[in-house]
């Protein structure tokens, strides 16, 4: 099952419930007006979304066709090898996710060749897709590009690099100690019955039409640079496409200047069709915003409010904001709405933006793909391949909001009174 078509299906579902949302509250006695003034009230900052989406989906196809992904991947592939393979693996997907910000697109380069890869060397299919999984998310909470910080962000009113900040914060425990798991369980399984010759050979073939020029990377280090200096990060895209796309004429070489490589016709229908591409995602980020405003209008969260405050004097609010992450993540099937939920939910328990938004960003962005029928979890797994199963090895996304919870109720128990 491709990553469009559950966009497309997933497009489906969501359309019947926002009509049954709208009957429901026509059955109330409310007005069409009504409804659509609370649907309006959760898309209407959704606008920065939608254009940076739009630049996400030029930036990626411009990156795949000036051969900066492939350029990339040819050169991290090269760290594959038997006895540290798992931490590799782990480590160059959350590489890739980092400066792609994209989980699927990290599970469609390098996580199809970490897993054609790990097969090869005799790894658990398993394990490695655990492996492949957390990395794809690495970047999903931490990245200056990544679509789901940048909607944790809109939909708490926080600055997305003060939210990175956080991020690295308090990721850097779970990242040790999911590079520690993953390098005892490859020291336990001793890389198989592959010699350690397999992961060159098969990932020599990765980049045989781009020659390994160092510029090729340009477009990503300029992302990593500015995102440093803390530029507005639509102006720090686009500079990258610019770069991107001076490549791509150049037919990925630097020194032909005169622009033969390729015509500026196919670099605009390369940049189109990249947006294009993701036109379905933004339905659906938009759509899973109208129901923030009409389950508000509506009174529908208002029980669970009541619930998780309750919840609240009992256990820490990180707690409550992960539970509430669960069950979002397991009715809404998505990641998307589970984001903008969990910020609804949580509001009144977590009423810090910032803490809320790390909370997010450490809950449900990582737990949706650990519900084996999201999304989230499906559309990864299935790309590189991988059983269900892997959620169980899938130890970062595991670790990090099960530390985060332990340090909340440390802190809570170290207060006075």
């Amino acid at each position: 099952m491709t990553r469009w078509n559950v966009l497309h299906k997933m497009l489906y579902v969501l359309t019947a419930i926002l009509i049954a949302l709208f009957v429901y509250g026509i059955t109330r006695g409310l007005s069409l007006r009504e409804l659509a003034g609370w649907a309006w009230s959760g898309v209407r900052t959704a606008k920065n979304i939608a254009i940076v989406m739009l630049l996400v989906g030029a930036l990626t196809a411009l990156w795949r066709s000036c051969g900066t992904i492939s350029y990339i991947v040819d050169l991290a592939s090269g760290a594959l090898s038997p006895g540290l393979f798992l931490p590799a693996a782990f480590l160059l997907n959350s590489a890739i996710s980092v400066l792609t910000g994209t989980s699927i697109g990290t599970a469609a380069t390098m996580g199809v060749i970490c897993m054609n890869v790990g097969m090869s060397l005799g790894i658990n299919p398993a394990i490695c897709g655990g492996a492949i999984l957390s990395g794809a998310y690495y970047g999903d909470r931490c990245s200056p590009v990544s679509t789901s910080a940048l909607l944790v962000a809109q939909v708490t009113k926080t600055n997305l690099y003060d939210n990175i900040r956080g991020m690295i914060r308090t990721g850097w425990i779970p990242t040790v100690l999911a590079l520690a798991i993953y390098g005892t369980l490859g020291f336990l399984m001793n890389g198989g019955s592959a010699d350690s010759g397999t992961a060159e050979i098969l990932k020599s073939g990765t980049a045989e039409a781009f020659s390994a020029k160092w510029y090729l990377a340009l477009p990503a280090i300029s992302i990593l640079v500015l995102a440093i200096f803390r530029v507005d990060v639509k102006i720090n895209m686009l500079i990258s496409i610019a770069i991107s796309a001076s490549l791509f004429l150049c037919g990925g070489d630097a020194g032909n200047m005169s622009m033969l490589g390729h015509s500026f016709v196919e670099l605009g229908k390369i940049t189109f069709l990249g947006m294009l591409g993701m036109m379905k995602l933004i339905l659906v980020v938009l759509i899973s915003l109208t129901f923030a405003g009409l389950f508000r209008g509506l009174g529908i969260l208002t029980r669970i409010h009541q619930l998780i405050s309750k919840i609240s004097g009992r256990i820490s609010p990180f707690g409550c904001t992960t539970l509430t992450a669960i069950f979002t993540s397991a009715v809404a099937c998505n990641q998307t709405l589970a984001i903008v939920l969990t910020n609804e939910i949580c509001e009144g328990v977590m009423p810090n933006e910032k803490q809320r938004a790390i909370a997010i960003e450490n809950t449900a962005v990582i737990i949706a793909p650990l519900v084996p029928w999201t999304v989230a979890s499906l559309v990864p797994l299935g790309t590189i391949g991988a059983p269900t199963s892997s959620i169980l090895f899938a130890f970062f996304l595991i670790l990090t909001p099960v530390i985060q919870m332990a340090a909340g109720l440390k802190s809570r128990h170290l207060l006075p009174g």
